[in-house]
């Protein structure tokens, strides 16, 4: 969102001595416009344009925009992520998201092969992930608790982003699977506020393919799960 963006933070190189973590400051930047700063963009394969380059050529701020001391900038970047992880609720879209799956699911397929949901694999998976999103909703429920107990989310956040992200791609997959070929065509204009034209696909498949595209990298941002499975091991069961 840097496009959108008026202000920025920086995770900086301040020294090369000691672990490679131990080397870094957070830095904010007051303005997008600061001397040195372009932006340019990078389109994602759903031909969104949410993210960017940023282009630092010699840019200055001053050092009382520092955030905590000098190389301790990773454990700033720690704690937020922390609660970027934790203060997420994934589970309001996803209901959404899976009513939409089911509505789909229910009607007759246009080439006549009846429902999709008297599938029984298709129906077992889709209850399967209904039954994680549920499961989900109780560990949203308890980081919500936690925060307003003033206590950290801790490593249950990391959970909440793996099961959130995990369970946010099978729902994609389930919905363009209903969808077959209506999930296909690119229809990007359709998409923008005040468009009231036909579409080739309904209405919800509009964004289907998108969003399947770009929350592939869900499973990435904001700290892989990979990463996510690591931080439970060692704060969890001390590995």
């Amino acid at each position: 969102g840097a496009h959108v963006a008026d202000h920025m933070f920086c995770l900086v190189r301040t020294s090369t001595e000691g672990k490679p973590q131990d080397g870094i400051s957070f830095v904010l930047i007051d303005s997008m416009k600061t001397p040195g700063l372009s932006v340019a963009p990078i389109l994602t394969l759903a031909g969104d344009h949410e993210v960017n380059q940023v282009f630092f050529d010699n840019v200055r701020t001053p050092v009382a925009n520092r955030i905590g001391p000098e190389n301790a900038g990773w454990t700033v970047a720690k704690y937020l992520l922390e609660f970027e992880r934790g203060g997420e609720g994934y589970t309001p879209n996803l209901y959404a998201r899976i009513e939409d799956v089911k509505r789909i699911a229910r009607e007759e397929a246009a080439d006549g092969s009846g429902r999709l949901m008297a599938d029984r694999g298709f129906a077992q998976r889709l209850a399967e992930t209904e039954m994680e999103i549920q499961a989900l909703a109780m560990i949203e429920m308890q980081v919500l608790s936690d925060l307003s107990k003033g206590r950290n989310p801790g490593a249950i956040s990391s959970a909440m982003k793996i099961r959130g992200s995990e369970t946010l791609q099978k729902l994609d997959h389930l919905g363009v699977e209903a969808l077959a070929w209506y999930a296909a065509p690119f229809e990007p204009e359709a998409r923008m506020l005040g468009h009231n034209e036909p579409t080739v696909t309904p209405e919800w498949g509009i964004t289907a393919m998108p969003l399947y595209l770009n929350n592939r990298a869900s499973t990435i941002y904001a700290g892989s799960n990979e990463i996510q499975r690591n931080i439970i091991a060692k704060a969890v069961l001390g590995l």
